[in-house]
C-alpha cells in the first residue's frame, strides 16, 4: 500500500481574531458659554474622554457602529449625551480625567497595554471610576475577550446607568458571545433613554438580523436608512436584510451606495458586502467590489485580507486571481493551513491532484487537530487508495465532529475500501437513524449489506432509496446486482434495461447486462452491449474478460486472447476494491 511520506514543511495555522475598531476622529460640539464655565476643566479634554466612551465600534460583522458620528448624530444627540454624562463629571479633578483622555488617546492609537495602565489608575477614583470601567470593557472588546468585556462594562453601567455608550458596548460584547436576548435588552435600553441612538439603533438591528428576523431588523433599521446607507457597516447590514428577504432592486441599489460612500469602507466589510453580493447571484457586482479592494489591499496587504480576498474570488470561480491571493497570504502567514487547504481545492478543480494532496499535507502539518483539514486530507487519500494515510485522518475527523454526517459518511467509504464492512454498515446505521429517509444512506447501505452477502437486507434498503429518490444509477445498479446474485437474472437484466434508457453512458450496466445475456446464450445482444462497454471504459477488467468469454464462445480466437489479455494486465494495474469506493463516495 503506497505511504505518503512525512513533509518537513511545519507551519501554524492562520490566527484569526476580530478587531475592534475606535472611533479616531474627535469633532467639535458647540455648548453654551455658561454651561460649560462651571467646570473649570479643559473641555477638549472632557470631550475626548466622552466620546471615548458614548462611541466605541466593533469591527465585526455583526457588531461594528458607524464610523462617522458627526455625518449621523445631531448637534442636539450629542449635548443629550454630554448632559447625560454631567453627575460624574461634577466632581472629578483634572488629574483622573487626565488618565481617561490619555487611555482614550493610546486606544485610539492602539496601544492596548498602556491605555489600560492609564484607565487603571482613573479606577482609583469614585468619580471617575464608571468611566474608566467603560474603557477597560472597551479594551477588553477590541482584544476579543468578550467576556472580560462584559464584566467590565456591566460593572460601569451598574456604578452609572446613564453612560449609554458604554451600555451600548455592552450590547455589543453580548452579540459576540451570541447573547442575543441580552444584546437586545441592552440596545433598548438605550434606545428609552435616547430614542435617537443611531449606535443602539444599528445594534438592535443587527441582533435582529443575526437570529434570522430580517422584517424585524428592517423595521428597526428604517428610521436611520439614509445614514445606514452612508456607511459601510450600515451597507452591509441592509444587503444582508435585503438579500434575504429577496429584495434584489434594493440589494442592486446599495451596490451604487457602497461606490458612493463619503469614506473608504473597511477592508473587512468590503471582503463581507462582496460575499453577501455573492450568495445573492449578484457575481458581476461582486467582482467589482472585489477588484475595489483588491487594489486596497495591494497598499496595505495583510494576511487576514489576502485570505478573505482569495475566498471571494474562489467563490466566483476566478482560480487565478484566488490563486494570487492565497500565495500573497502565505507571503504573510507561511504557517496559514487554510491558505494551502484552498490552494489545494484550486490544484483539484484544475485536474492537478497531485499537487492537491501535497498543499492538504502541509496544512495537515500545521493544524493536526482541524477536522475539516483532517476531512478533505483523508478524502483525497482515499479517493487515491492511500487507505494507510485516508484512514486515520477521516477517523480523527469524525472523532473530533461526531455529529458531523459528512465526515461520518466518507468514513464509511473508506471501511468499504478496507475491506471492513461490518465496521462502515454500523457507521451508516448511526446516520441512518438519524435521517431513515435519506435516498443516499439507503443506498450506500444497500450496497454495503450486497458485498456482504445480506440480500434480503440490500434489497430492502435499495428499494427505499429508489422509493425516495426513482431516478438515480447507483441504487437501481446495486439493486439489479443483488438480483442477479440471488438468481433472479430476468429482474436484474430488465433493471439494467432501464438504468441504460435514462443513463445511456453507464459503462457499468452494459457490463453486467453483458454478462447476463453471455450466460443465458443470448449472444448476439451480449456483444452489442460488452463492446459497448469496452468503448465506453477502456479500463474495465471485467468487460475486456466478459468480453473474452464471448469471442471465445464464438470462435474468435485470436480477438478472444486480445480481449483476456488485457483484462489480465489491468487487474494486476488496480487496486480490487477502488470501484465499489469511488462509487460509495460519489452517488449519482
Amino acid at each position: 500500500m503506497t505511504k505518503l511520506s512525512d513533509s518537513p514543511i511545519s507551519r501554524k495555522g492562520l490566527q484569526r481574531s476580530t478587531t475592534c475598531l475606535f472611533d479616531k476622529r474627535i469633532f467639535p460640539l458647540h455648548f453654551a458659554r455658561a454651561i460649560l464655565s462651571a467646570f473649570r476643566v479643559n473641555v477638549a479634554t472632557i470631550l475626548r474622554a466622552l466620546l471615548a466612551c458614548t462611541n466605541m465600534g466593533h469591527g465585526s460583522e455583526t457588531a461594528e457602529f458607524l464610523r462617522h458620528p458627526a455625518r449621523r448624530l445631531g448637534r442636539a444627540l450629542w449635548f443629550s449625551v454630554f448632559c447625560l454624562a454631567l453627575p460624574i463629571l461634577a466632581n472629578v479633578c483634572l488629574a483622573q480625567l487626565n488618565h481617561i483622555e490619555k487611555a482614550a488617546n493610546l486606544l485610539n492609537q492602539g496601544q492596548m497595554d498602556q491605555a489600560e495602565t492609564e484607565a487603571r489608575q482613573a479606577l482609583k477614583n469614585p468619580s471617575t471610576r464608571p468611566l474608566a470601567l467603560a474603557m477597560l470593557g472597551t479594551i477588553r472588546l477590541r482584544e476579543g475577550q468578550y467576556g472580560e468585556s462584559e464584566s467590565f462594562l456591566t460593572e460601569a453601567v451598574a456604578l452609572n446607568p446613564q453612560l449609554l455608550g458604554a451600555r451600548t458596548n455592552l450590547g455589543n460584547a453580548y452579540l459576540l458571545e451570541n447573547k442575543p436576548v441580552l444584546a437586545r435588552k441592552s440596545f433598548r435600553e438605550v434606545l428609552t433613554r435616547d430614542p435617537g441612538n443611531v449606535n443602539a439603533r444599528l445594534g438592535l438591528a443587527k441582533v435582529e438580523a443575526s437570529v434570522r428576523n430580517y422584517q424585524e431588523s428592517l423595521r428597526i433599521a428604517d428610521p436611520i436608512v439614509s445614514q445606514l446607507c452612508e456607511s459601510d457597516d450600515g451597507v452591509l447590514l441592509l444587503a444582508t436584510d435585503y438579500g434575504a428577504l429577496g429584495k434584489k432592486e434594493e440589494l442592486k441599489a446599495l451596490v451604487r451606495s457602497w461606490h458612493d460612500l463619503p469614506a473608504p469602507p473597511s477592508d473587512d466589510l468590503s471582503l463581507e458586502f462582496a460575499k453577501v453580493l455573492i450568495a445573492y447571484g449578484m457575481n458581476s457586482e461582486a467582482r467589482e467590489v472585489l477588484e475595489d479592494e483588491e487594489a486596497n489591499i495591494a497598499r496595505h496587504p495583510s494576511a487576514a485580507t489576502a485570505l478573505k480576498l482569495g475566498e471571494g474570488y474562489l467563490s466566483l470561480g476566478l482560480l487565478g486571481r484566488a490563486e494570487q491571493s492565497f500565495e500573497l497570504a502565505l507571503t504573510f502567514e507561511p504557517a496559514c493551513a487554510i491558505c494551502n487547504q484552498k490552494l489545494a481545492d484550486i490544484a483539484e478543480r484544475l485536474g492537478n491532484g497531485e499537487m492537491a494532496l501535497a498543499y492538504l499535507l502541509k496544512a495537515k502539518q500545521q493544524e493536526p487537530e482541524n477536522p475539516q483539514i483532517l476531512f478533505e486530507f483523508g478524502k483525497a487519500c482515499l479517493e487515491r487508495n492511500l487507505l494507510e494515510d485516508a484512514l486515520p485522518a477521516l477517523e480523527k475527523a469524525a472523532s473530533l465532529e461526531p455529529d458531523h454526517d459528512p465526515y461520518v459518511y466518507v468514513l464509511a467509504s473508506a471501511q468499504v475500501a478496507k475491506g471492513n464492512l461490518p465496521k462502515a454498515a454500523s457507521l451508516l446505521s448511526g446516520l441512518l437513524r438519524k435521517h431513515p429517509q435519506d435516498s443516499v444512506l439507503n443506498y450506500a447501505i444497500g450496497a454495503v449489506y450486497y458485498l456482504e452477502g445480506n440480500y434480503s437486507e440490500a434489497e430492502s434498503s435499495l428499494k427505499q432509496s429508489l422509493k425516495t429518490q426513482p431516478d438515480q444509477v447507483a441504487a437501481s445498479y446495486y439493486l439489479a446486482l443483488t438480483y442477479d446474485s440471488i438468481g433472479r437474472e430476468d429482474q436484474a437484466a430488465a433493471v439494467f434495461r432501464e438504468v441504460l434508457k435514462s443513463h445511456p453512458e453507464h459503462a457499468p450496466s452494459y457490463t453486467k447486462l453483458g454478462g447476463i445475456l453471455l450466460r443465458q446464450h443470448q449472444y448476439e445482444e451480449a456483444q452489442k452491449n460488452l463492446t459497448r462497454a469496452v468503448s465506453l471504459d477502456p479500463q474495465s477488467v471485467e468487460a475486456h474478460y466478459q468480453l473474452g468469454l464471448l469471442l471465445r464462445r464464438l470462435g474468435k480466437i485470436n480477438e478472444s486472447e486480445n480481449e483476456l489479455r488485457e483484462s489480465r494486465k489491468l487487474e494486476a494495474e488496480r487496486s480490487s476494491q477502488s470501484d465499489v469506493r469511488l462509487r460509495l463516495l460519489l452517488p449519482e
